[in-house]
């Protein structure tokens, strides 16, 4: 398999000219995951503004946010999410943002691209940096433009290469600055960490011969099967590794760069058929671009208990379906605590308890939607 061969310094410096290229920006640093990347810019950031220890998140979102902005040494404080493009309630936001507040983390939650001019608005006005989560977005754009990628509107953003992303290659992550400045600053922190060491690279290189295995579209449910595998399941996981990222995982990525907009195409393609299909099914007020390439179909279901029997079928089939998150970051293990704040979060815990993500990767068939469509109309019928 070529995704296993030996990647030279070469290829990996042909790589980061590519990325750079693709993305528009030359401020980019290649670490060991997309966490790795926002812990570095909190990490750079927060020397700038020693009186500012807040980082605002959204309620609903990957744990691993919460991961950096502790490993930080900062405070993660969480505001609602919203049911039109999942991201920040507007009205919460204006009141979580405050003089302490050092960053705002926008999540492009499964590629969505969410409407940022009045967070850049509420940051500009407060001095609070703005980061882009754009780890489920890669190469995606906002559609008022087309021209302008996820990841590159606020001060800075970071992507990833991990499992399940648009390049998903088991390890790396990308931050981008908009600030020379800046991006000269974290050069510095970014020098002194580790690079990946030859036992890293090694036990990379048989991981992701297992990986391309079980990531194959018709292995998908192996995964679901085999819980001790882990392989499909996001949780909190306080330490993790912050080095400069295995050279030959991003020589990888660069090269799969050529396959990103063909990809993108078949990802748009399933997701204009589930918007066509699904209509009805879908929560009201959720906003989606019919033919947009989400890295995973977001369907907010309007009955909670249909959604659970729908899910449960859709997953024993092997259908890829997922539940995504199960819940908002405040109610999960190990997190309850650290976010405990008296709050409950209503729309963060609407999403979790609702949402059913339907796959749209470039291995997802005609007979593939159909089989999906057929088990959510059954079930729907049945109830």
């Amino acid at each position: 398999m070529s995704c296993l061969a030996n990647k030279s310094p070469e290829t990996r410096d042909r790589s980061m000219e590519a990325v750079r290229r693709y993305l528009g920006n030359e401020n980019i640093l290649y670490l060991s995951s997309g966490r790795a990347a926002l812990w570095l810019y909190l990490k750079t950031v927060s020397t700038l503004r020693p009186w500012k220890k807040e980082v605002v998140v959204p309620a609903y979102t990957c744990p691993s946010i919460v991961s950096a902005v502790l490993k930080a040494g900062l405070t993660p404080v969480l505001c609602d999410n919203n049911l039109e493009d999942l991201g920040f309630l507007p009205d919460e936001l204006e009141i979580k943002i405050g003089e302490r507040t050092l960053a705002v983390i926008v999540v492009h939650l499964y590629g969505i691209p969410v409407k940022i001019d009045q967070i850049q608005r509420l940051c500009r006005e407060n001095d609070t940096f703005l980061v882009e989560d754009a780890a489920q977005a890669f190469g995606n754009t906002f559609p008022e433009t087309r021209d302008m990628k996820l990841g590159l509107a606020g001060d800075a953003g970071f992507f990833s290469f991990g499992r399940g992303k648009p390049i998903s290659i088991l390890h790396g992550g990308i931050l981008t600055l908009k600030s020379n400045e800046f991006y000269t600053k974290a050069v510095n922190l970014y020098e002194r960490m580790n690079g990946g060491s030859p036992i890293q690279g090694v036990n990379y290189f048989l991981s992701l011969g297992l990986y391309c295995l079980f990531s194959h579209p018709r292995l998908y449910w192996l995964p679901q099967r085999i819980p001790s595998l882990n392989l499909g399941g996001t949780v909190f996981k306080p330490e993790f590794d912050t080095t400069r990222g295995i050279s030959m995982a991003f020589a990888l990525a660069g090269e799969m760069l050529v396959s990103i907009e063909k990809d993108k195409e078949a990802r748009a393609d399933n997701s204009r058929w589930y918007s066509d299909n699904l209509k009805g099914y879908q929560l009201a007020g959720i906003r989606l671009v019919r033919d947009y390439p989400y890295l995973r179909y977001p369907l907010l279901m309007n009955d909670v208990d249909l959604r659970n029997v729908i899910l449960e079928r859709l997953m024993a089939k092997g259908t890829g379906a997922t539940s995504s998150y199960p819940n908002p970051l405040n109610e999960l293990p190990k997190l309850s605590e650290v976010l405990a704040d008296g709050r409950e979060y209503k729309n963060a815990k609407k999403i979790s308890a609702s949402i059913v993500t339907l796959p749209v990767h470039s291995g997802v068939t005609e007979s593939d939607r159909e089989n999906i469509m057929r088990v959510i109309r059954q079930v729907s019928h049945e109830n």
